[in-house]
C-alpha cells in the first residue's frame, strides 16, 4: 500500500505484491477525518510482470493526475458539484421519454417549506387519476424539481408484465437536506406529514397497508434513508441511489458544508450513526465506484444491521449510472409493492 498526501488529502493505492500483476489495484482519496471518501481509480498493468518501480512510477503520475484534478474534500467546489447532480438529475438524466405515464403537475402549499413546493405524479400506461394505486415517492438531487423519469423505466417493466403498476410521485428538493433546520424549513415533514397523507387521500395512492415504497438521489437519496429512519413501517422499500452521506460533521465541512447547521444537527440526523433504525426495512442501496460518495456509503452498509440489495458498480455520480442501475431499482420496487 502506498500512500500520497496533498492539501488535506491522501491517495491510497494498493494492494501490492511481488506476484505477477494480474488483478486490478485500486485508488483511493482520503479526507482529513481518516476515511476513504473515493476509489478513484480501478486499473491494470499493460502486462504482467511489471516490476515495483513501473508500478510505483505510473501510480504516481496517476495520482498526481487527479489530485491535480481537484477530485474531493476541500479542492472540489461541492455546492455547485452537488447543485449540478440534481440539476442534471431533473434535467437530461431522468426526463420522462415517451413511455405512456401520464403526468400531471401539482403546488402543495407546505406549514413546513416558506414557498410553494411543485410535485409531480406520473400514473403507469392502463391507469388514470383516482385509480388506487401503490406509490413510489422519488426525492432528487440537491436543487433538483421532481424526478420524473424514473417513472418511465417502472412503466416499461409494467408494459412487459415484470412488474404490477404502481404511480411515483416526485416533489422539489430544495437544498436543505431532507431535515428540520435552523431557518425553520423541514422537507421530511413536507414529506412525512403532509405531501404522503395528501396523496392517499386525494389521489387514491399507496393509502393503508405497506403500498408505498420511497426512492432518492444523491441528497435525495440521504432523504430517503432518513425518512426510512424516522418512520420504518411506513414504506415496503427504500431505495438509496448514490446518496450523499458522511461519517462525521467533520468531513461534511470538508465538502458542502452547508448541509447541516452545526455538529448537534448532524448528530441528531446521521443515517450512519442510527443505522440501526431500519433494521427489518427492505433497503436497496446503488453507488458508483467512481462515486465521491463512495467510501461514506461502504461505511453506511457496514453499519447496517442487514445487508442491503443492491451493490457496487463501475460509475460516477451521474445521469448515466443512475439511468444504467433504474431499471433494476423500479423492478425491487414493484417486487414490494406487488
Amino acid at each position: 500500500m502506498i500512500m500520497v498526501r496533498h492539501l488535506g488529502l491522501c491517495v491510497l493505492l494498493g494492494p501490492w505484491s511481488h506476484a505477477p500483476f494480474n488483478t486490478r489495484c485500486t485508488m483511493c482519496v482520503v479526507d482529513e477525518t481518516g476515511h476513504v471518501v473515493r476509489a478513484a481509480i480501478d486499473f491494470w498493468p499493460r502486462e504482467a510482470g511489471v516490476t515495483r518501480r513501473g508500478f510505483v512510477v505510473g501510480a504516481g503520475i496517476a495520482a498526481g493526475a487527479l489530485l491535480a484534478a481537484g477530485i474531493a474534500g476541500r479542492v472540489v467546489p461541492w455546492r455547485e458539484w452537488l447543485s449540478a447532480a440534481g440539476d442534471e438529475l431533473h434535467g437530461s438524466g431522468l426526463l420522462p421519454g415517451g413511455s405512456g405515464v401520464t403526468v400531471r403537475d401539482y403546488t402543495l402549499h407546505s406549514r413546513y417549506v416558506e414557498d410553494p413546493v411543485g410535485y409531480s405524479i406520473a400514473w403507469p400506461p392502463g391507469t388514470r387519476n383516482g385509480d388506487p394505486l401503490p406509490v413510489c415517492f422519488a426525492l432528487p438531487g440537491r436543487g433538483g424539481g421532481p424526478p420524473m423519469g424514473f417513472a418511465d423505466h417502472a412503466a416499461r417493466l409494467v408494459e412487459r408484465g415484470a412488474s404490477p403498476p404502481y404511480a411515483v410521485v416526485g416533489v422539489d428538493g430544495g437544498v436543505s437536506y431532507w431535515h428540520d433546520r435552523a431557518s425553520g424549513e423541514d422537507r421530511l415533514s413536507m414529506l412525512l406529514r403532509e405531501l404522503v397523507p395528501l396523496c392517499a387521500r386525494r389521489f387514491r395512492l399507496g393509502g393503508g397497508g405497506r403500498r408505498r415504497a420511497v426512492i432518492g438521489w444523491s441528497m435525495g437519496g440521504y432523504g430517503a434513508l432518513l425518512a426510512a429512519e424516522t418512520e420504518p413501517g411506513l414504506f415496503a422499500a427504500v431505495v438509496a441511489v448514490s446518496p450523499a452521506v458522511w461519517t462525521s460533521y467533520d468531513a461534511m465541512m470538508l465538502g458542502p458544508q452547508d448541509a447541516f447547521d452545526n455538529a448537534a444537527d448532524f448528530a441528531e440526523h446521521d443515517v450512519i450513526g442510527h443505522a440501526d433504525r431500519l433494521a427489518g426495512v427492505n433497503l436497496l442501496i446503488d453507488c458508483g465506484l467512481s462515486d465521491p460518495f463512495y467510501g461514506y456509503v461502504t461505511h453506511l452498509e457496514a453499519a447496517l444491521p442487514e445487508p442491503p440489495s443492491g451493490g457496487y458498480s463501475r460509475g460516477g455520480h451521474d445521469p448515466d449510472y443512475w439511468q444504467r442501475v433504474a431499471p433494476a431499482e423500479a423492478k425491487f420496487i414493484g417486487r414490494a409493492l406487488g
